[in-house]
């Protein structure tokens, strides 16, 4: 399986081998992008699932023959046990009536606040572009996730990334990376170095974000540090996105009816419980 962090987790090996007796290999991702674009050149070596977001499935994998289509009914009756507010997400996994993935794991994801520092309805007002206030300059992270870092520096140029960039919109997204990164204190890959940081008051903010890499310090009693959607911006006026994660078996597979035993079992209410909160995390 190729997956986001929680799938990977000893427990979840475990489970599966004792109650199911599947034997799981996991590699965590970090880029949606680089992980589609690498199953689409056929250069990812064999794996059976992918765990990734929304639209490089439907949109980028699916088209491109990398991903086959759920035969067991089971699976596509999953929908009808979403809570009404993930309706929304359900025309990610379904084409026609055809479904090619199953979802699980959601959430908002935008930036992280230490409200000892930022008001939280400040920080709501301003989002991103408490980057571009030069108290903040050398008091705030990237966390590097590339993918998201894309829609959010779009969202402060003022720019909708979910439309076709023209030459002076890519101007402006450049120079305002460029800007992020002049006046970051640091770049990480690692929420947890970033969560760390804003405890200890090395930074007060740090985008990209949400509920999912905030979590670890609010559960060790942080409560000041908050994840926080923008309430205005360049996406018809929401300033804010969220992230929907479909599982899909490969095309390529050699264990297609085992891979759909997995996605059946993965959506049980205790399973889809524990890898929701798995590894610290709360999506």
């Amino acid at each position: 399986m190729l997956c986001w962090e929680g799938y990977d987790s000893r427990w979840f090996a475990g489970h599966l081998r004792q109650s199911v007796d599947i034997e799981l290999n996991t590699q965590i991702l970090y880029s949606d992008f680089a992980t589609a674009d690498m199953l689409k050149q056929n250069r990812a070596g064999h794996w059976d699932v992918l765990n990734i977001n929304n639209a490089y499935v439907r949109d980028f994998l699916l088209p491109a023959g990398c991903i086959q289509n759920l035969q067991n009914e089971a699976l596509h009756q999953h929908v009808e046990t979403l809570p009404n507010f993930a309706q929304r997400f359900v025309d990610w996994t379904q084409v026609n009536g055809n479904y090619f993935g199953v979802l699980q794991r959601f959430g908002p994801f935008n930036l992280v606040v230490n409200t000892n520092a930022i008001d939280l309805n400040s920080a709501r007002d301003q989002g991103f572009a408490l980057a571009d206030d030069s108290a903040f300059h050398g008091r705030y992270a990237i966390l590097l996730y590339e993918d998201f870092n894309l829609f959010h520096v779009c969202m402060a140029s003022g720019v909708n990334p979910f439309l076709p960039l023209s030459s002076e919109e890519l101007a402006l997204v450049g120079a305002k990376i460029q800007q992020w990164i002049k006046h970051a204190a640091c770049l990480s890959v690692d929420h947890h170095e970033l969560n760390k940081k804003l405890v200890e008051g090395e930074i007060d903010f740090y985008l990209s974000g949400g509920i999912y890499t905030a979590s670890p310090a609010r559960r060790a009693g942080h409560k000041e540090i908050v994840a926080v959607t923008p309430v205005r911006g360049p996406i018809g006026g929401r300033g804010g996105i969220a992230f929907a994660e479909v599982s899909s078996i490969l095309a390529r597979s050699e264990n297609p009816l085992i891979a759909e035993k997995m996605l059946e079992h993965i959506l049980s209410s205790e399973i889809a419980v524990r890898i929701a909160q798995n590894c610290n995390t709360s999506n």
